[in-house]
């Protein structure tokens, strides 16, 4: 999924404020992009550690660019790890620059209220759904759960959050996606910006509990 901060409508932060994810927006969460290229979301699990999608990586890439939700600062940010069994990459950045965000390990419920935060080329940093399938495993994405939410193209790596402020796991796929991407790359937008029904659409959360355990495991916390 394409991200673009600088084109949103209006920053993360501000979309969000007042809300549950006020403070995830604002502190947590992380724009990426290498040589003024975007690539995609990121969420802060600790002072100094990003966690993000692998596939919004590009092969070989090494350092890029995180920028905060309030975009009052952007810092260079170091690809620790990769991991070979999730749709997981680790990133390491200064610490005090984003506040980790709450967790909350558990399963969400049927039906239960889900945030999920992300930096489209157009359209809302902030979707509003509902958990569909509290269980679920992707195929070379990993275990988690299905919302309908409409969450765009920009989404990918970015929180998904309760109505706490908890996270819960990482915005990771679209399902039954159909010509979408392949409409993205020619025109740089997500065409469920213009569909009044794009609050229907089905999105994969990669759980938060499985992402952490896989992050410990590949890039243990203290690794230089």
């Amino acid at each position: 999924m394409g991200l673009l901060l600088g084109a949103c409508t209006r920053l993360p932060a501000e979309e969000a404020r007042g809300g549950p994810a006020a403070a995830a927006a604002s502190f947590g969460f992380a724009a990426l992009s290498s040589h003024g290229v975007p690539l995609g979301s990121a969420v802060a699990v600790a002072p100094d550690r990003l966690l993000t999608n692998a596939h919004v990586l590009p092969e070989g890439l090494t350092t890029l660019q995180a920028q905060r939700g309030d975009a009052a600062v952007t810092v260079t940010a170091l690809v620790l790890a990769r991991s070979p069994a999730l749709d997981l990459a680790v990133l390491r950045v200064s610490p005090g620059v984003f506040k980790p965000v709450p967790r909350q390990a558990a399963a969400p419920a049927t039906g239960q209220r889900i945030w999920a935060i992300g930096a489209p080329s157009a359209g809302p940093a902030l979707a509003e759904g509902v958990v569909e399938q509290p269980d679920a495993v992707l195929a070379g994405r990993g275990p988690g759960f299905i919302a309908r939410i409409g969450a765009l193209m920009g989404y990918s790596g970015g929180a998904a959050l309760d109505a706490q402020g908890r996270l819960r796991g990482l915005v990771t796929a679209q399902l039954g996606a159909g010509s979408s991407p392949a409409l993205a790359a020619l025109t740089g937008l997500d065409p469920a910006v213009f569909s009044p029904s794009r609050d229907q659409r089905k999105v994969f959360v990669l759980s938060i509990d499985a992402a952490i355990r896989e992050s410990n495991r590949i890039a243990p916390p203290g690794l230089p």
